[in-house]
This record gives C-alpha cells, structure tokens and sequence, in this order.
C-alpha cells in the first residue's frame, strides 16, 4: 500500500511539471527579456524653429520686403513666437509688432492687382479693407493673419476649399463653408493665397467656381498629388 501511494505521489508531482528549462512544461511569460536594450528616452524638444502655419503667410507679408540682414531677424522672430495669445503684440523688429508687420505688407499687396481683370482692382479691395487709407485699413485682415494656424471643420467630409472657414468669417458669413477648410496637396494654396491679399474675394471666382484663385501662374498641381492616400507627395520634381 505503501508503495502504490509513493508511486501515486511521485506521478502527480511530474503532472504539476518540474519547471525545469528545455522541459516541455517550462513556463513562458510575454515580458520580454530584461536584459534586452530599452527604447531611448524622446529626445528634448529644442527652440520652435518655424510657425508651419499657413503657407505663404512668412513669405509673403513677414519681412517680405526688408533686406538681409533684417529679413531674416525679423522672420526668425515671427518663427520664434510660440504663444498664440501674444502673436500680435510680439515684437518682430523695433517698435513694429507682428500685428503693425501685418498690416504694412497688407498694403503693398493690395496693390498688386492693379490694371487686372477683377473687380476694384487696385488698392482698397482686400477684404474687410477700410477706407480711406489710414492705420486701421488693414487691421481686421491683419488680426485675422496673425491667428497663423490651419483652420479644420472634421464635421465636413470633402476639403476641396483652402481657407474656407477664414473665408466664411471674412465674409461675414456671406460664403458658408461647405468643406472642411485645411490644405489638400492638389489644392493650389499658393495662388489662392495671393489672390486674396491681392483682391480680397474679388480675386476668387467664388462658391460656383469652387473658390479657384483668379490671378495665378502657369504651373499646375503635381499629377502624383494624392488628397488621400498615403505618401500625399509623390517623388521629387
């Protein structure tokens, strides 16, 4: 009797497995091993180098026509400025604000329009544009401007419209936004942002015409753009 239960014993003892390592009933774990090298620390986020803003905005009314080397003082500057509550008021070259910047590079660009085919060409007909020429002219467009960022409904499935909701605030209401409003790489935001600080929504052929810019140049979106598959941009050019 002894000798039955000693066997009995020593079989369920090696059912429970021996946990020895090789053996099949050796116990896995999902850890990982932990002396395997860990994933590195994120690295330290440094000075913001660059707005990514809307596109053209630096370019064509931040330091636009200054020479180097205030050009590029005063672009660093505007880059620099990382709190939205103060990017008016920041100062981008003595005694000028981003606001005050704004506004004198509105009123050269107002004028580029002149002798074109569009309604009030000349000075005066950027949008919201207060007469007769003075300080405030520009300051709504201006204040406007400053609030670089992209602005997104994700309510609205297609974003055929750069600058839609800006548009539809512009207006005052007069072009509700029916997209989403962001940038769509096929979408040629270079022209539309020209011919809006050029002539306002006189430059635009408006809700019918999908908002295509009215003074543009010959070039022509990439074939290989996609609006929505990824990679967006195609090879180099």
């Amino acid at each position: 009797m002894r000798k039955t239960l000693a066997m009995l014993c020593a079989t369920a003892l090696a059912g429970c497995g021996d946990n020895k390592p090789g053996s099949d009933n050796e116990i896995h774990h999902d850890g990982g091993n932990p002396d395997t090298p860990k994933f590195p620390a994120p690295p330290m986020l440094g000075a913001q180098i660059d707005r990514v803003g809307r596109p053209a905005i630096t370019t064509a009314l931040i330091g636009a026509f200054a020479a180097d080397p205030a050009k590029t003082a005063i672009r660093t500057a505007y880059n620099q400025a990382t709190d939205p509550a103060t990017w008016k008021s920041t100062v981008v070259q003595a005694g000028v604000t981003i606001e005050a910047e704004l506004k004198n590079n509105l009123a050269v660009w107002d004028a580029f329009d002149t002798g074109m085919s569009v309604t009030g060409a000349g000075c005066g007909n950027v949008m919201h544009y207060t007469g007769p020429p003075g300080p405030m002219s520009y300051q709504f467009m201006a204040d406007v401007l400053s609030d670089d960022e992209l602005h997104v409904d994700t309510s609205r499935a297609a974003c055929t419209v750069y600058f839609a909701l800006e548009l539809e605030y512009l207006s005052g209401g007069t072009f509700l936004h029916m997209t989403c409003g962001g940038r769509m790489p096929s979408r040629n935001v270079i022209d539309m942002t020209y011919s809006i600080l050029a002539a306002g929504s006189n430059g635009l052929d408006g809700p019918a015409g999908d908002f295509a810019p009215k003074l543009h140049g010959s070039l022509s979106p990439h074939a290989d753009a996609k609006d929505t598959t990824f990679p967006f941009l195609g090879a180099p050019h």
